[in-house]
């Protein structure tokens, strides 16, 4: 009953609505999901129709777990069509491939997705998706063309197809077939030499290895110089990937301020942080947690690529190129629109306690902001049925070392 009580309380008790951004959520065109549903089918078809014999299942295995991420993209409702925001991207994608002809533009499909983790991805069959949660953190155009000419690079040098078969090719190799039946005969420790063995060969189509990652970065390169985009941010691009994993507002929410008033009072045992196995673990050493944070990193190594960049920058760097060439104003009111748009995903993709989080930091900044008044009681309305239900671990994440603290 306590939240339903302080869910009352904050409705009625948060500052009226002022002047602020008029979000509304926004519209998909039908017509393109249909469309790219249709494309994704039919190269699934014909890539399993040209398969060669050899591994067949091994390979069948791989592009149909693919397709299957592919079309939760649209089932989900993570590709995002909006005319401005769609015809924006496009745009950028369009100025890349015009300065770049030896490029083949029909070989790509290229669109935003509504995920807020801060990454950008090409899955293959020509396929790259740029989420507005990476999109939402970056400074300027020329950061967003350079990460779109990385994943191009990935795309052109075939690194996703190469990937595969490497996987394929290691996992029916002799030596790794032998080293397979020697850990099932032998009598001690089998579960862990699996595992072992499994980690050595893991593979995962939206990851890609170091010099996969170095070598997109080169092509990248010599994509982005061609443009008219500044040069010198694809250094600053990196070194912000760097750090990208935090929070783009880098607030606390002020939760003692947000949820205190005269008739419910704020209590600090709500917040305070419970003993159990999670906290054992975050008392581990510093060196520890840096490593686990690196090897979860989404963009890992940045300091190195940075290195390896930074003379051919220098080189390429002449003129008097603009951070921003196509359309400041879009991008900035890009940027503010998907701050809100991935609240509401979120929201719908009962990821509410993420929703609810993301609303409180921009309630900070924006305080009688009328989307996200309303949010924060659709959010405590929804945790409070849930809870009845015993349903709460549905739409709300679990304490884990691995979230950002203040989350």
């Amino acid at each position: 009953m306590r939240l339903f009580f302080l869910l009352v309380i904050v409705c009625s008790s948060l500052p009226c609505f002022s002047q602020s951004i008029a979000y509304k959520p926004l519209n998909d065109d039908l017509s393109q999901i249909k469309t790219w549903d249709a494309t994704l089918a039919a190269q699934h078809k014909q890539r399993l129709d040209t398969m060669r014999n050899f591994y067949k299942a091994d390979f069948k295995k791989i592009y149909e777990s693919r397709y299957t991420d592919l079309k939760e993209l649209t089932a989900q409702n993570r590709i995002l069509t909006d005319s401005f925001a769609n015809n924006y991207l496009q745009q950028m994608v369009k100025t890349i491939f015009d300065n770049n002809p030896n490029i083949p533009s029909k070989d790509y499909r290229i669109r935003f997705t509504r995920d807020y983790w801060p990454n950008a991805a090409s899955l293959g069959e020509g396929t790259i998706i740029f989420n507005i949660g990476l999109f939402s953190k970056l400074q300027n155009e020329s950061q967003v063309a350079f990460v779109l000419c990385h994943e191009i690079a990935h795309y052109h040098l075939q690194h996703s197809q190469k990937t595969i078969e490497r996987y394929v090719t290691t996992i029916n190799s002799k030596e790794y077939q032998e080293e397979l039946r020697r850990i099932v005969n032998s009598q001690y420790q089998r579960g862990k030499q699996l595992e072992t063995l499994a980690r050595g060969v893991t593979f995962n189509h939206r990851r890609h290895s170091r010099d996969n990652e170095a070598s997109a970065d080169s092509m990248a390169l010599e994509l982005f110089r061609n443009t008219p985009f500044r040069t010198g941010e694809a250094l600053n691009c990196l070194a912000l990937l760097d750090s990208i994993d935090t929070d783009k507002y880098n607030v606390t929410p002020a939760l003692e301020k947000l949820f205190n008033f005269p008739q419910y009072p704020f209590q600090q045992k709500w917040i305070k942080e419970e003993q159990s196995f999670f906290t054992a673990m975050a008392a581990t050493s510093k060196e520890e947690k840096k490593k686990d944070r690196d090897s979860l990193k989404t963009h890992p190594d940045c300091e190195i690529r940075v290195k390896a960049l930074t003379e051919s920058v220098k080189k390429y760097s002449t003129g008097n190129k603009l951070a921003n060439p196509l359309n400041a104003g879009s991008f900035a009111q890009l940027q503010e629109l998907f701050d809100y748009e991935i609240i509401e995903h979120c929201y719908n993709n009962k990821d509410v306690s993420r929703s609810f989080y993301y609303t409180l930091q921009l309630l900070q900044s924006r305080p009688n902001d009328p989307y996200l008044i309303a949010n924060t009681g659709r959010c405590l309305n929804r945790m409070f049925q849930a809870q009845k239900d015993h349903e709460l671990n549905k739409i709300v994440d679990l304490p884990s070392p691995y979230q950002e603290e203040k989350y």
